[in-house]
């Protein structure tokens, strides 16, 4: 039997699960139990500066097979819900838990925020740890999560970390969760919404989801709604070149670029929100898997993508990002983005920034392509369209 505070417990379970990717963004109950699961795991984990990234990350680390943590405040989940709710519509391959520290009296907080409306009206399933010692929440929140393939949420009551509690560590948690590409499991897309809502309905009801008829694949571009035809003709020569380049894991946004997850390229594995393709590619390549390419939009890219490029730039991660620089938000309606803000937030970034001048140019997309896969750091391919 172990007495622990409460921080340290935590730590114990994660390790005891072997959790291979945790996430953090710095806050009360946050703190302290990084900083023990960094002692105990003898490994830093690097703060997230927004909770979207840090849970996107998480999340892209349980989809291809790895036990992921995202550790934040319940304040936090508000700027990560773009991300959690996209989450709910995919299958998780290995279990994801978000910590969520509350804080009941705001003293470390700028509000006091009653969090349980929040996520009932996201439809995002919670676990509120009480009577239970909190070693044991923290394993059967995974073991849910697992059973379930959908995120789970454990509210732990913030005032309460350094309180002492005891348990005995199991040593028998820890699996392999091997990853099957699945595009409609794997890949929040429109043309797949409706599946998706009925597989999800079936998760919270506790039904039966494997029996939900799949629809038909489409295939590209024909396969696709005619306002979306135009923009992925436009697409095809990159992709009948990229296809055969692409890494390990390429993950996407929700738009029309991610038409190519479908057949006959499948060139694209996992999707979530406009903007969510970098921190997924970071959750994946933080598990292992160490060829992986984002593909962006320039409105994701813009919207959200920037955040995700901050954090892989500040881990120095070697992922290789294509931008599909359209000058205009094509998935939402052609509204017009301005050239000046694309290049106000990439000039941090030129020293990684590839150019594909002529998207039409076979020769010119394989070069560059090519000579980003070869590359040993970081490479931003920049398509002007």
């Amino acid at each position: 039997m172990i007495n622990s505070k409460v921080s340290e417990a935590i730590s114990y379970a994660l390790l005891d699960l072997g959790v291979k990717v945790v996430t953090q963004v710095p806050g009360f109950g946050v703190n302290e139990t990084i900083q023990d699961f960094s002692l105990l795991a003898e490994r830093t984990v690097p703060l997230s500066f927004n909770e979207e990234v840090a849970f996107t990350i998480a999340h892209g680390a349980s989809l291809v097979g790895k036990r992921a943590a995202s550790i934040m405040k319940t304040h936090g989940i508000l700027k990560a819900a773009n991300s959690a709710v996209d989450s709910l519509y995919t299958d998780l391959t290995a279990g994801l838990v978000v910590i969520l520290f509350d804080d009941k009296t705001g003293k470390h907080s700028d509000n006091i925020l009653d969090i349980i409306p929040v996520l009932k009206g996201m439809l995002f399933p919670y676990v509120i740890q009480k009577e239970m010692n909190v070693y044991n929440a923290v394993i059967n929140a995974f073991l849910e999560s697992e059973k379930r393939k959908l995120p789970i949420a454990l509210i732990i009551d913030s005032a309460e970390i350094d309180n002492t509690v005891s348990f005995e560590r199991d040593k028998n948690l820890q699996q392999s969760f091997p990853f099957l590409r699945d595009v409609m499991s794997h890949v929040v897309h429109p043309m797949f919404a409706e599946y998706q809502f009925k597989k999800f309905t079936a998760k919270t009801l506790g039904g039966s989801p494997e029996q939900i008829m799949r629809p038909p694949m489409p295939r590209v571009p024909d396969g696709l709604p005619e306002r979306y035809q135009a923009t992925a003709k436009k697409y095809t020569p990159f992709f009948e070149i990229f296809k055969n380049v692409r890494g390990k894991i390429v993950t996407g946004d929700t738009s029309i670029s991610s038409s190519f997850c479908m057949p006959p390229y499948n060139a694209i594995d996992i999707v979530t929100y406009i903007g969510g393709s970098i921190p997924l590619a970071i959750g994946a390549y933080l598990s292992g898997v160490k060829d992986v390419w984002a593909l962006t939009g320039d409105f994701g890219f813009l919207s959200a993508g920037h955040m995700g490029l901050l954090e892989t730039f500040s881990r120095d991660l070697p992922i290789k990002i294509v931008i599909f620089y359209n000058k205009k938000a094509a998935a939402t309606g052609g509204q017009i983005i301005q050239k000046k803000v694309m290049s106000r937030i990439l000039s941090g970034y030129n020293q990684f920034i590839m150019h594909i001048t002529s998207p039409n140019d076979v020769i010119e997309i394989s070069e560059a392509l090519h000579e980003a896969k070869e590359a040993k750091i970081l490479k931003i391919l920049l398509i002007d369209y």
